[in-house]
């Protein structure tokens, strides 16, 4: 028997939190949108789950190691089966990030929510739920930023636990693609994005503010299909999926049973030599020369900004913690980092069940993970500290887990 409760909580940084500072580095003015926790309590047979999602861009590994940790010895739940994602608004606070701007006294008032809303969502009557799948294709809203030709995730899908009533009592959305709608480098309003948006649109639609498993979308946008950066763009893509989610498609009953969570980890160290930090940046540099349009300039000064903070190179230790959720129909991967599509795509293809999800963008982040062909030629790639071809091995150790 599977049971399930699900409820939101604002997270908006407002009063003496405002204004917090942005990840473009100007502090906010305003505020365009709410931003909240979404809290997903489930539990079969004696095993409970709590999956959470929030609307920030990102957060460190101290700061969901020390929630987690809270909620955990609080409400007798294993660490490792409370999940701590985000939708990774690049107009919403870093969390953890204290030498650029994150404010400690804002991440302990979010410590706070998460450990309240937890409190209060399992007080909430958990109702016996069956689960169900609908997909659908985001085709034409974004796509591999890096080329249309490129592979790419293009598909939603939505997880509905329904009571015997038929009223929706949980909604998880999954998806792959970076909120990065309104151009972060410009605006001073803070705002959710596209994680954000699809959100609130599916609350009006379900009468719940879903959790979001954001997907394999280190190589995911609208960078290729936008017609501008601003708040209408947003609201243009955001309506247009939205209206895709409002077509009727077939779903698909999932069963639950049997729930089990194996924790694994991928560790290894790499160093950038100096010599190698310097072939990097003139390569960056020739990229911004020969960029062919404004938004490559753009994203490539930022990798430039980003190698030129450690211009020698360096030690860089990959710790990769996640998990792997079996729940019957349903298999969760869970990962810390901005893996690219194709890898996503065959982690997916190697579970052996009806509902396969990778849910990247978990608990903190690494950083990108690209595939060789790639290096050097895209911004996630230019400036990295991790060797060319790392990120097939992962892919083949988790495709060999969750097999």
């Amino acid at each position: 028997m599977l049971k399930a409760a699900q409820l939101k909580t604002i997270i908006t940084p407002r009063g003496r939190f405002f204004p917090p500072m942005m990840p473009n580095g100007h502090w906010a003015e305003d505020i365009a949108d709410e931003q909240y926790a979404s809290i997903l309590l489930l539990e079969c047979d004696g095993t409970r789950l709590l999956l959470m999602s929030m609307d920030v861009i990102g957060m460190s590994k101290e700061f969901s190691d020390g929630v987690r940790e809270r909620i955990s010895k609080k409400m007798n739940i294993p660490v490792e089966n409370i999940n701590i994602g985000y939708t990774h608004s690049h107009s919403a606070p870093r969390l953890g990030n204290y030498e650029r701007g994150s404010d400690r006294a804002y991440d302990a008032f979010l410590s706070d929510r998460l450990l309240d809303g937890a409190e209060r969502c399992a007080k909430l009557k958990a109702e016996e739920v069956s689960v169900f799948a609908k997909d659908y294709d985001a085709s034409g809203y974004y796509s591999n930023r890096n080329g249309l030709e490129k592979t790419g995730d293009m598909g939603i899908r939505l997880l509905e636990f329904r009571n015997n009533a038929g009223e929706t009592k949980g909604l998880a959305l999954i998806y792959a693609c970076h909120s990065t709608v309104v151009n972060f480098q410009n605006t001073r309003s803070m705002n959710s994005d596209l994680g954000g948006y699809l959100c609130r649109g599916l609350e009006k639609r379900y009468g719940v503010y879903p959790v979001v498993m954001l997907g394999a979308a280190g190589d995911m946008s609208n960078r290729c299909t936008r017609q501008g950066n601003t708040y209408e763009e947003l609201i243009r893509v955001g309506e247009g999926l939205l209206s895709r989610m409002d077509m009727k498609t077939e779903e698909t009953e999932l069963q639950v049973h049997n729930v089990t969570v194996e924790k694994y980890q991928y560790l290894k160290t790499f160093v950038t030599t100096p010599e190698e930090r310097h072939a990097q940046i003139e390569n960056i540099r020739t990229q911004i020369e020969n960029a062919k349009t404004a938004d490559l300039k753009r994203v490539f000064n930022s990798a430039l900004e980003h190698a030129l903070m450690e211009p020698d190179g360096g030690t860089f230790v990959l710790d990769l913690n996640g998990v792997i959720i079996r729940m019957g129909d349903i298999e969760i991967c869970t990962m810390p980092a901005e893996l690219f599509s194709c890898f996503g795509l065959q982690i997916k293809a190697a579970m052996p069940v009806k509902c396969p999800v990778f849910w990247g963008y978990s608990n903190y982040s690494v950083g990108y993970l690209y595939n060789k062909e790639e290096t050097g030629k895209s911004f996630e790639s230019a400036a990295t500290n991790i060797a060319p071809g790392t990120p097939e091995d992962i892919t083949e150790f988790l495709c060999a887990k969750v097999a």
